[in-house]
């Protein structure tokens, strides 16, 4: 790699003998240090030499924080300089320094830097490894994640019949903290009733879903995260199939607005925007406007309904949450409500 221009004053100009100075050549050695590199790039050393087959040069190199040193010897190159490549390290970086070995002698004999002093490239992190470190520090390094969460809503009916639904779903989360966030599995249970016709007469018919989910998330920004789903379940017409999709803009464990919709072939489609705030820690609250079809409904679709939920973590570990709401599908507004808890380990 090129070297900074400030290394320019660091100009090292070594001229040195072996231990038998009476008889070897005389070496300068010209080298310009890089003070730092691109994270997973390797290293490009170069130098310049007065007299090139008077000694073997080396460098010598380790990672940061490493006991053992490694070897690289320098190679011409086509335009008349010497060069060495170090491989990709990780961050903070890597230190090392120059030697030449003087054949006739079999001695080593120093050109920059040392073993107790060696010059210190520094490795920039890239922005998923600073995130990342970021999120193990926030989260104690716990990485998994257990919940469990129940939430219904009455819409009512203005013939008094049953329109209402209950859903309950149990999920595992393991936490990668990467571009590729976390991925989730889990098991849910839907159920409810929902008139067939809109009379003081009607009926009103019990409607049901069983399903297995996957779900991913997936950071595209350090603000924007998309989130996944596929399912697939029983219903009460047979089997059944569902997607769901998220994005946040904002820190889903923090301030952040998300727009969010799902598709359950036999219970329905719903559709959602939430807003998140966390200006009263340590509780984190949100506020959402849902239109939704659970539990597949009939004779009217348009169910809406306004939730606001608030959730407490004790110990950074466990987290329970509690949400009302409040709305209808066809007749006066009714409540509904839901409670939750997740465990981090």
């Amino acid at each position: 790699m090129t070297p900074s221009r400030t290394a320019l004053f660091g100009l090292l100009l070594g001229l040195v003998g072996s231990a038998r100075a009476d008889t070897a050549p005389r070496v300068l050695v010209v080298h310009l240090p890089p003070m730092s590199s691109p994270v997973n790039a390797p290293i490009e050393l170069e130098a310049m030499l007065d007299t090139p087959f008077a000694e073997t040069l080396a460098v010598r190199w380790r990672s940061i924080g490493d006991a053992a040193w490694h070897d690289v010897a320098f190679e011409r190159s086509s335009a008349g300089g010497w060069f060495a490549t170090l491989p990709p390290s990780r961050a903070p970086g890597v230190e090392y320094y120059i030697f030449g070995r003087v054949a006739a002698a079999g001695a080593e004999v120093l050109h920059f830097a040392s073993a107790d002093a060696p010059h210190v490239v520094r490795v920039d992190p890239s922005i998923v490894d600073r995130l990342e470190t970021i999120d193990r520090e926030r989260l104690g390094d716990r990485r998994n994640q257990i919940s469990l969460e129940v939430v219904g809503h009455n819409f009512g009916n203005r013939f008094d019949l049953p329109d209402r639904f209950v859903r309950a779903e149990l999920g595992y989360t393991h936490r990668l903290l990467r571009t590729l966030h976390h991925i989730s599995f889990g098991f849910g249970s839907i159920g409810g009733k929902t008139p067939l016709v809109s009379a003081g007469d009607g009926v009103a018919e019990g409607k049901s879903l069983r399903y297995g989910y996957g779900e991913v998330r997936i950071r595209a920004h350090p603000s924007v995260f998309f989130d996944a789903r596929a399912s697939l379940g029983v219903s009460h017409e047979g089997f059944d199939q569902g997607v769901r999709g998220v994005v946040t803009f904002g820190k889903p464990w923090r301030s952040s607005l998300s727009v969010g919709g799902e598709y359950l072939g036999d219970v329905g489609p719903s559709a959602w925007i939430r807003l998140q705030w966390d200006t009263a820690p340590p509780l984190l609250m949100g506020a959402s406007i849902v239109r939704t079809d659970l539990p597949g409904a009939v004779i009217d679709s348009a169910g809406l309904y306004l939730g606001y939920d608030v959730a407490y973590t004790i110990a950074r570990r466990f987290t329970v949450r509690g949400q009302l709401s409040y709305g209808s599908r066809d007749g006066a507004a009714h409540l509904g409500g839901g409670l939750g808890t997740a465990l981090d380990f």
